[in-house]
């Protein structure tokens, strides 16, 4: 059988019946039971690194959190490094080494790094650029990213389906806390909210009707 590159599937003809693209010929149709020697070798790589900076991370945020309680509890200087720990875990687990859907990592970042940004802006006496400019601008930029990315790949935009209505989701997130007096600035939250809404509305105007029935059936409509 052959093997197309662009819809990930094996068919029978010389082009696929997707895309309508020439496929690659097979050259191993043999099954594989085992995966490579190489894979094998790589993945265990991957999971002694994810160990060591799990436990550099455990190991940086605790004796610093406990330094900061012995000598000077009246100012947590260690949530610095706490939550800096916490986004090097994420980083490395999760978007480096991990082989977790893109769409997931894209997801999981926005949310650590704006947990982060939150911890280091309420240590310094919370001036709430964090929620004003911070927050709104990532949310926007990973609602962005994507769109592109669905774009560039229409044939596997089922995969995508999840985490941009996941985005669209977030981008809300901004004016419920300028409605509740977290955040101050306006313009900020109702733009992040207004760009997912308009995300939304775009994809349901100019998408195919396969990605309007999926929408539908996601929220039981």
């Amino acid at each position: 059988m052959n093997y197309c590159n662009y819809c990930g599937v094996s068919v029978d003809h010389v082009t696929c019946p997707l895309c309508h693209r020439k496929v690659a010929e097979s050259i191993d149709n043999e099954v594989k039971l085992y995966p490579d020697y190489p894979d094998m070798i790589l993945k265990k790589r991957r999971t002694f690194i994810a160990k060591i900076v799990t436990f550099l991370s455990i190991v940086m945020a605790s004796t610093c959190f406990v330094i900061n309680l012995l000598v000077n509890p009246d100012y947590l200087w260690s949530l610095y490094v706490v939550g800096g720990a916490l986004y090097l875990f994420v980083t490395m687990n999760h978007t480096i080494l991990s082989s977790a859907h893109t769409g997931s990592k894209i997801v999981l970042q926005v949310i650590s790094l704006s947990s982060v940004l939150v911890i280091v802006d309420i240590t310094s006496v919370f001036q709430r650029w964090s929620v004003n400019f911070a927050i709104p601008l990532i949310i926007i930029m990973a609602t962005l990213l994507i769109t592109i990315i669905i774009l560039k790949k229409r044939m596997r935009w089922r995969e995508y389906v999840g985490y941009i209505l996941a985005m669209i989701g977030i981008g809300f997130v901004p004016i419920g806390l300028y409605i509740t007096g977290i955040a101050t600035i306006l313009w900020a939250c109702a733009g992040t909210s207004l760009y997912a809404l308009l995300t939304l509305i775009g994809m349901l105007l100019f998408s195919s009707k396969t990605f309007k029935e999926e929408f539908i059936r996601r929220f039981h409509l």
